[in-house]
């Protein structure tokens, strides 16, 4: 178990409730972890979504406040308490301490962008369901989703988004993305899914410091394993998969997805420690690939190729 805090930034339309079935797996022995709401999301739903405020939102959980959590409380209520506790006056708190930042989706985005503007608040990154598609795919993407939620509405956009991009039969995951999607406003979901799809428009892909690792779910049909890869070379990181999710991994599929974290983690941990902190750990290195093992026992359902993409 790492001793560094997670930072954990939700999927587009999800907001902290959705780490939920993840975070009993990720702060397994104690591992500490914040997954706050985004603009325009969750108990901030109220709030315009901006990449800038999105970014700065995400900052002020890099600071020295992270929840210790007692050992005898159970992880997944992080995410029931408010998302929305005050950040302000940071600057009568400890200094910054790095943490592992982990987004996926509109979240990667988030995260990419707060791993280049303080570096030295992230020990290391992770994008998952990223990159989005770009050129054509995205503007025609944007298009089709401005107009479904104007024909259908937000709550039918929503029913229908999570039955095409959820794989696991979970109901209740399915709630937690479908009912955070719904109480988000059409304005957020465009501004933020306009933020995400251009995303590499101002500033091509470059190494944004800490370590990075570009994971995405086996069946996701939104980011393909070409892009994702390439992505990985580009940033100087390190691609990974979670075998049977799909585009939102740490739902679909949260032990698997867990797991193949905490290889990424450990591995940094070891790198740190140095080589006499790990001797007898014969086969294990800061520097292997991370190895994508299938823990969950929920089988992955068929979707439909008209599915919602």
């Amino acid at each position: 178990m790492s001793a560094t805090s997670l930072l954990l930034l939700h999927t587009w339309g999800g907001d902290a409730r959705t780490w939920a079935p993840a975070l009993r797996f990720l702060c397994a022995g104690g591992r500490t972890a914040e997954a706050p709401d985004l603009p325009g999301h969750g108990d901030r739903a109220a709030e315009p979504f901006t990449l800038a405020g999105a970014v700065e939102r995400a900052s002020a959980h890099t600071a020295d406040h992270l929840v210790d959590r007692p050992a005898d409380r159970p992880a997944d209520h992080l995410a029931d308490r408010p998302a929305n506790r005050p950040a302000d006056h940071l600057a009568d708190r400890p200094a910054d301490r790095p943490v592992d930042v982990v987004g996926s989706g509109l979240g990667a985005l988030v995260a990419l962008a707060l791993a280049r503007q303080r570096p030295g608040s992230v020990r290391s990154l992770t994008l998952v369901g990223f990159p989005p598609a770009s050129g054509p795919a995205a503007a025609g993407r944007l298009a089709e989703t401005e107009e479904r939620l104007r024909r259908a509405g937000t709550a039918a956009f929503a029913r229908s988004y999570v039955d095409g991009t959820l794989r696991g039969p979970d109901p209740a995951r399915r709630e937690l993305l479908r009912r955070s999607m719904a109480a988000t406003r059409p304005r957020t979901l465009l501004d933020s899914l306009r933020a995400t799809l251009g995303w590499a428009d101002d500033e091509p892909p470059r190494p944004p410091g800490p370590p990075c690792l570009v994971l995405r779910g086996a069946y996701d049909e939104r980011v393909g394993a070409d892009a994702a890869q390439t992505l990985a070379g580009q940033l100087g990181g390190t691609y990974g998969v979670v075998p049977g999710a799909g585009h939102v991994a740490y739902l679909d599929e949260p032990e698997a997805f867990a797991a193949v974290l905490a290889d990424f983690h450990h591995g940094l941990d070891r790198a740190v420690a140095g080589p006499a902190a790990v001797a007898g750990q014969a086969g294990r290195s800061g520097t292997e690939p991370v190895v994508p093992v299938r823990h969950s026992s929920d089988p992955p359902t068929r979707r439909s190729p008209s599915a919602e993409r």
